[in-house]
């Protein structure tokens, strides 16, 4: 007999179904759970370090290490630690497998205290434009005590200023959702150019290089509205020891689903390469070990997933009657123009938390673009931000094309060209036997804004100005701009492509 398919819900759309007091029974059952988990040693893979380890640990900044307590062995932790996929096209298959075994356990969990056994990860649309207090956090991660009286475990101290005291943390640039769902392509072409909706196709990539549109927003900027320069959720070690982590990324795999139920050309890689030939290992609520490689997950309404959204992203249409998501035609990827890149910067910018402009100079192609202009194909122009590093906290900066000298960037918002959001900066940034230290590369599709330039008589192809502007409201207090100058962020090179 099927099991099932449990529903993974908005956690406000269950908050006001209560008093603005009153706890659901899900997130109440959700902080029994982690106190369980919590109360297991780091050895037990259903423990919460060890599955926030899972997706990265570092031992000399673990906030929750104890002298002389046991680690799991050297050989565990290199088989199951430190294996979040980011940059890359497993980056969305790898994060549904990591919750839906981190649901399993928790449930496990809830069900031994006495729960539903059908009980299913919550999920936060903090891009809902018709819930005010959507970019809130919900007040059961923000008291100091359950119901019952006890500590509650779903609050942490260590986030952004007026996070816990129930401010909104996000601006509308922090939560767009067009870039990424109106990507048409998963995977961008090689190189990294264009990023693609899921990202590059890589290997193994814990650290990555070109962040996919998803992966860019919201996923990016809301681990840093979350966690500001210090706060867990801003740091891949410490990010799952942050509860909201985990409905965090239920919404980032919502938008997954919404991104496929929105266009029937919308489909995930067919590559055996993708699909079937990298094996992810982890541990399922008994502790056993298991492994999926993506063509495992696709459907999340099938064996063994069994769960679905309690809705799409607003900004999604229904799959058309009688077709399944993600079973349209695809559109090959040698049907899309090779990228020419036409421009680019000879030096390096160092952004030390103020307002900085980079100019360069955008030639008329001569490759693959010129032909495909010639043969009718205007191009989509697009923003590269290469070889960004790091070392400090992740302070993110929006980016501007021809900004008017001393004028305020909030008056001018049909020159954003993007976010960049600096969440794994600096783990891209370090040279270890998961990272090359490069650094990160953003594409931002900036073709309406070139456009618009174009159509005021703003654009001068000798003389393109990119001004980053540090992205510090709301909640500021918490991102002084003496860190950020301390530690500056460097890119290490701005590009522009016709593709």
């Amino acid at each position: 007999m099927a099991s099932a398919v449990r529903i993974r819900r908005d956690v406000w759309t269950l908050q006001t179904e209560h008093t603005a007091d009153a706890w659901p029974p899900t997130l109440l059952w959700y902080a029994r759970a982690i106190a369980r988990m919590q109360s297991r040693p780091i050895t037990d893979p259903r423990s919460w370090r060890y599955q926030a380890a899972i997706h990265d640990y570092d031992r000399p900044s673990d906030p929750l290490a104890n002298d002389g307590e046991q680690l799991p062995s050297e050989a565990d932790r290199g088989r199951f630690w430190s294996q979040c996929q980011h940059g890359s096209w497993y980056f969305l298959p790898w994060h549904r497998m990591y919750l839906f075994y981190f649901e399993e356990i928790v449930t496990e969990a809830i069900a031994d205290l006495g729960g539903p056994a059908d009980w299913a990860l919550p999920y936060w649309n903090y891009s809902d434009p018709l819930n005010p207090n959507a970019r809130r956090l919900p007040p059961a991660f923000r008291v100091e005590r359950t119901p019952d009286g006890l500590v509650n475990p779903l609050r942490i101290d260590e986030r952004r200023l007026g996070a816990n005291a129930g401010e909104a943390i996000a601006a509308d640039r922090h939560v767009d959702l067009r870039p990424a769902l109106g990507e048409p392509l998963f995977v961008g072409p090689a190189g990294g150019a264009v990023a693609g909706f899921g990202g590059p196709e890589t290997e193994f990539s814990h650290g990555g290089e070109t962040i996919g549109q998803l992966e860019r927003l919201p996923h990016g900027s809301m681990h840093v509205r979350v966690g500001g320069t210090v706060g867990w959720m801003s740091l891949f070690n410490t990010a799952g020891l942050d509860p909201l982590f985990w409905l965090h990324h239920a919404n980032i795999d919502r938008l997954w689903a919404s991104w496929l139920a929105g266009d029937s050309q919308h489909v995930n890689p067919t590559d055996a390469k993708w699909l079937t030939d990298l094996p992810f290992e982890f541990h399922d609520a008994k502790g056993s070990v298991v492994a999926l490689t993506p063509g495992d997950v696709v459907d999340t309404t099938s064996a063994p997933f069994n769960y679905r959204y309690e809705a799409m992203s607003e900004l999604a249409e229904p799959v058309p009657a009688g077709m399944a998501a993600g079973a349209a035609r695809s559109r090959e990827m040698d049907e899309q123009a090779v990228p020419e890149m036409v421009g680019a910067t000879e030096e390096p910018i160092s952004l030390e938390g103020q307002a900085t402009v980079t100019r360069l100079v955008v030639h008329e192609p001569t490759g693959p673009a010129r032909a495909a202009a010639a043969a009718g194909s205007p191009p989509r122009i697009y923003l590269n931000a290469e070889n960004v590093t790091g070392s400090g906290g992740p302070t993110s900066y929006a980016v501007y094309l021809n900004l008017p000298p001393g004028e305020d960037p909030e008056q001018h918002p049909d020159r954003y060209a993007g976010l960049l959001p600096m969440f794994g900066v600096r783990e891209a940034s370090q040279v270890d036997r998961n990272h090359p230290g490069s650094g990160l590369r953003y594409s931002l599709d900036v073709t309406d804004v070139v456009r618009t330039l174009k159509a005021g008589n703003d654009w001068d192809p000798n003389d393109l100005r990119v001004t980053f502007v540090p992205d510090d409201e709301p909640g500021a207090a918490d991102q002084p701009l003496a860190a950020a100058a301390a530690a500056p962020i460097v890119v290490g090179r701005v590009s522009v492509y016709y593709a």
